[in-house]
């Protein structure tokens, strides 16, 4: 089925932030947008909408729409839902991916090397522009066709969401130089053979595993303000208020 005019206006806003053409902090204009992309600005503004819910841009009445930049500690707790959702998620494919699935990706990982095959024929020291963007294509899709695979639409949702707002900082962060590519790669055609083998617990671990290095690696060190939490600070419903009360709680 065709792309919704919606749908065309979701991705290709979403390149032009994960690429950098939109920087955090710029103001999206839904008539140059409408005009550079040859869409009227009603899929714009429906793509703007679904960006904000993901969290990518922010809609400020009575002033625009805004490339958000993502502070450190927000993406360090995303990272934190990935490693929980997408564990869970690869133990679930491993169980239930086809072997049409398993040859997508499959693909993904000879795409990833292909890139990197290139990139060195070129004796580049990392990934840039169309090279980047074929690689991030890449690997958003080998994680997305895992989380697909484990057949439960609210889990790849939730993922989706919180995947996309990762992406865009891991593609503005820096360099994706040869050696991290490699290491994805790496990490890729590992997880495949424990899909391939049905091994749930071993997909699990690795899957973890990948993210958390990709968190290593994408996070700026700095220090992660703590707050103390106890019930005070708790945003309870308040029925269950109303029965810590009666415990004198």
């Amino acid at each position: 089925m065709p792309a919704s005019r919606s749908q065309q206006a979701y991705w290709q806003l979403h390149e032009k932030i994960s690429s950098g053409e939109l920087e955090p902090g710029s103001v999206v204009s839904e008539a140059s947008l409408a005009k550079d992309l040859g869409l009227s600005r009603t899929p714009i503004g429906e793509a703007l909408r679904r960006l904000a819910e993901e969290g990518i841009v922010e809609q400020v009445p009575r002033y625009g729409t805004i490339v958000r930049e993502i502070p450190t500690s927000e993406l360090a707790e995303l990272f934190e839902i990935r490693e929980a959702l997408e564990g869970m998620a690869a133990g679930k494919a491993a169980e239930r991916m086809t072997p049409s699935s398993l040859e997508d990706i499959a693909r993904l990982c000879d795409t990833i090397d292909h890139e990197i095959a290139s990139a060195k024929a070129q004796h580049a020291k990392r990934l840039e522009d169309e090279a980047l963007r074929r690689f991030l294509a890449a690997d958003m899709a080998f994680h997305l066709v895992i989380i697909a695979s484990a057949g439960n639409r609210r889990l790849l949702d939730m993922i989706q969401q919180t995947r996309s707002v990762s992406l865009m900082f891991k593609a503005r962060r820096g360099e994706h130089s040869i050696e991290r590519v490699q290491q994805a790669a790496s990490a890729h055609r590992a997880i495949l053979q424990a899909l391939t083998q049905r091994n749930a617990e071993e997909a699990t671990r690795l899957v973890v595993s990948h993210i958390r290095a990709s968190r290593e690696q994408s996070l700026v060190e700095r220090p992660r303000e703590r707050n103390g939490v106890n019930l005070g600070t708790i945003n309870l419903p308040h029925f269950v208020k109303q029965n810590l009360a009666e415990l004198n709680l």
